[in-house]
């Protein structure tokens, strides 16, 4: 590979050399191609993953990525030094009730929804949290113990770790702090704060043909979160339309109108107030967010990336093993003044495996 800098964020993306759709039965690569932000250029990354044929990649975080191997054990992989650690085994009770076979061979892409990584300076002694299962459950690993975070009622949309604390987002917009280093889970706190509504702008999508993902930003200054609306069906205009409307009385095949993210959201935590303000600007912030631990970092440290926007990925995991037509598509970037989404490169409606921002 002619070496782009892995100092900045970049997305990992199929090898170019994939031309064809993927079907389980052939020998899928160990290479890669990587986006380059501050170039717009893909480069070609040989033998990334060697020694894991097949590896399906679900998180990164600091700098590493988090991959389950063929047989969907986790494995950590630091991808400027090649480091590898591997993880203990998903516990069965975790997996319930299905068989760890069936869970590698079917649900292995799907289960796990996000996946980050709290690193010390001994790469060995690291905790590894995710968010898994159809329940959206929290769970972690600290180097040799699989621990469940009790809560039956709640379900996640997003995890951070900041300060050696796990944040955790639920559907619901509230934000738990656990401390997960000692020997049991404690969690500190447990905010519910009310959004600012906005409905004028956020009507529009607001409609049953939209879907809504929720991401948690966790600053050394702010804590953030970003609602991100994702028309269901899109056609080729760019409009969203109703799921009725993908085949008309004439046509015996339903048009191809993936998903696609159509506008953001961002609100600032007001710790004193205790509620979510809408924020009208990042200023000179960038966000990353997807399958990656969502971050929020300088312009100025990210060469070729603009300020106030807003850099996502594809995460609906669920719906890109539903279609082979799409899934992996809808990623690109979107500036909060301008108001619109941009595309980064010319893209297929299918990439598999999906484009991931790796962040150092």
């Amino acid at each position: 590979m002619a070496s782009p800098s892995l100092s900045v964020p970049y997305a990992l993306l199929p090898s170019l050399q994939q031309t064809h759709l993927i079907d389980d039965d052939d020998p899928i690569t160990v290479d890669r191609s990587i986006f380059s932000l501050s170039e717009k250029k893909l480069y070609e990354w040989k033998n990334i993953l060697k020694g894991h044929v097949g590896a399906w990649c679900v998180g990164s975080s600091h700098g590493w990525i988090i991959l389950l191997d063929q047989n969907g054990v986790p494995l950590l992989l630091n991808s400027s030094s090649s480091t590898t650690i591997n993880v203990p085994p998903l516990p069965l009770s975790f997996l319930h009730p299905v068989t760890y076979s069936y869970f590698a061979e079917y649900l292995r892409k799907t289960f796990i929804v996000k996946a980050i990584l709290m690193c010390s300076s001994s790469p060995s002694s690291y905790i590894l949290a995710i968010i898994y299962g159809s329940n959206y459950k929290i769970a972690y690993c600290n180097s040799a113990t699989w621990v469940e975070l009790s809560d039956d009622e709640q379900s996640y949309s997003d995890i951070v770790f900041s300060n050696n604390y796990l944040y955790a987002l639920t559907q619901d917009g509230s934000v738990e702090v656990w401390n997960i280093c000692g020997q049991i889970p404690k969690r500190l706190i447990l905010l519910t704060p009310p959004v600012e509504a906005n409905y004028e702008e956020e009507k529009p999508y607001l409609e049953n043909n939209f879907s809504r993902n929720l991401y948690l930003m966790v600053s050394a200054e702010e804590i953030l979160l970003v609602t991100r609306f994702i028309g269901n069906f899109v056609n080729d205009d760019g409009l969203v339309i109703e799921e009725g409307d993908l085949l008309s009385s004439e046509d015996t095949q339903p048009l191809i109108c993936p998903y696609r993210t159509k506008y953001f959201s961002v609100y600032k935590l007001d710790i004193e107030d205790k509620r979510w303000k809408k924020m009208r600007s990042l200023h000179d912030k960038v966000l990353f967010l997807g399958a990656n631990e969502s971050v929020s970092m300088d312009a100025k440290a990210c060469l070729g990336c603009e300020a106030n926007s807003i850099y996502f990925t594809d995460d609906r995991w669920e719906e890109m093993t539903l279609d082979y037509m799409y899934g992996g598509h809808d990623w690109g970037v979107f500036n909060l003044q301008e108001k619109c989404i941009k595309s980064l490169m010319q893209c297929a409606n299918r990439i598999d495996p999906p484009p991931i921002w790796v962040v150092p």
